[in-house]
């Protein structure tokens, strides 16, 4: 409204300047006064002629038109500035709105960059996720592949070895009633006054651990519970430095699932595999000198540097499942388990008589005298093979257990032959100080 009452009192104030100009621009009378002198001398009006007057009356015609249209123009532009004062206004107002709705697209389009950036990165946290995932699952898969072959190869032997034993102790029970009027003692509970009484539900333990020493005492094992599950099982160790770790866990499982109590006994050495298989049996016993020894697994790879890491990373899984849960009865941490072992022996190697055994929770009895019941006659000792005269080194012998060969090599150091690893996931987990076991 103001700006509209201005612009019409300025189209009035330049109307009334241009009556004034047209009345300024009328011809004065002349006067002598006021005459130059030398000038010419303008001839009164009453002495114009005709034309002159009607030239001079065209002129004022002019000036007065020119005035009216000069006001015209002035309200014309006055009315079109009126008239573009709401477009312009409304010029304004887009612009700001324009603006205001840029700085809002601005604001959202960061927003959503925001919210793509956190999109992406949870996206990538998603991934890691799912590929850890599968990796534990892709683990845990060639461990049941591992387990599976395990199982089908005990099945495979069970019959066959089955109808062996029984056709030896059919020749044993024979042998007995043949011998001695005695029998074996079966207690439930074989620990009497300090002396521990060992039946015939027996299992020789001795040498390295093997498929083939797994597949003995797992079928005797089964063996004995089928016969009876009342009385325990006694596994008995002389001497064994350990071994494979599959075929030891394959130990453990079928003790473990015995409804019989299986009972290990460890009357000279037992070391690594043969030492968590003690530690974590059921019931166990050894001598006060008898030695007990824990280190950390070690392994036999060949391969690029991707094959050895990975034979070393699942070495050192198959440590940590097995070495674990003896930690864990010593009531200690498996890191602590570690540092206990180089704390004891710079090598890692830690034994300890059977007395601190003892202490060390890796063995639950100390015994001074154990007593073998069943050993009522002397069988006949396997023949061994007659070699034949060659210049060549003897032939090897294998144990009748293990499947471990005994060999001489060629600066005739005698040394045993450890027989392959089946499973591709296996180590050998055995203490060997002086270097007499080999890996084929």
């Amino acid at each position: 409204m103001h700006l509209r009452t201005s612009l019409r009192a300025l189209a009035l104030a330049v109307f009334a300047a241009a009556s004034a100009l047209a009345q300024q621009a009328a011809p004065a009378p002349a006067s002598a006064t006021s005459a130059t002198p030398g000038a010419p001398v303008a001839a009164p009006r009453d002495e114009l002629t005709p034309q002159q007057k009607a030239a001079m009356k065209e002129a004022e015609s002019m000036r007065a038109q020119k005035a009216r249209i000069d006001a015209e123009l002035a309200l014309a532009e006055a009315k079109r500035a009126e008239e573009l004062a709401p477009l312009q206004a409304e010029v304004a107002r887009l612009t700001a709105e324009r603006s205001l709705r840029l700085a809002k697209a601005s604001a959202e389009a960061a927003a959503l960059e925001d919210e793509r950036a956190r999109l992406e990165r949870q996206a990538a946290l998603e991934s890691a996720r799912a590929t850890a995932r599968l990796a534990e699952r892709s683990n845990k898969i060639r461990e049941l592949e591992a387990e599976a072959k395990q199982l089908q190869l005990e099945a495979a032997n069970t019959v066959a070895r089955l109808s062996n034993e029984i056709q030896r102790f059919q020749k044993e029970d024979e042998a007995r009633k043949i011998a001695s009027k005695a029998r074996p003692k079966y207690l439930k509970d074989p620990l009497v006054d300090g002396v521990l009484y060992l039946s015939d539900r027996r299992i020789a333990f001795n040498g390295a651990v093997t498929e083939q020493l797994a597949d003995y005492v797992c079928t005797r094992i089964a063996f004995y519970n089928n016969q009876s599950s009342e009385f325990p099982i006694f596994i008995v160790v002389d001497n064994s430095p350990g071994g494979s770790v599959a075929a030891g866990y394959q130990i453990q499982k079928a003790m473990a699932a015995s409804k019989a109590p299986v009972h290990v006994v460890v009357k000279g050495f037992a070391a690594s595999m043969t030492a968590v298989i003690c530690t974590l049996a059921e019931r166990s016993y050894c001598y006060p000198n008898t030695i007990l020894l824990h280190h950390q697994a070690s392994n036999v790879v060949r391969g690029n540097m991707t094959v050895l890491k990975e034979q070393i990373d699942f070495t050192n899984q198959w440590f940590d499942r097995l070495a674990t849960p003896v930690a864990k009865k010593m009531g200690i941490s498996l890191e602590e388990f570690v540092k206990q072992m180089y704390a004891n022996d710079s090598t890692g190697d830690w034994q300890a008589f059977g007395d601190k055994a003892k202490e060390l929770k890796w063995v639950d009895h100390v015994v001074e005298r154990i007593e073998e019941t069943a050993v009522l006659d002397l069988l006949p000792v396997p023949v061994a093979p007659v070699a034949t005269p060659t210049p060549l080194p003897p032939p090897p012998t294998r144990t009748e257990i293990s499947g471990v060969v005994s060999r001489v090599d060629d600066k005739g150091r005698p040394y045993f032959e450890l027989p392959p690893l089946a499973n591709p996931f296996d180590a050998w987990w055995l203490y060997d100080h002086q270097g007499l076991y080999r890996a084929r």
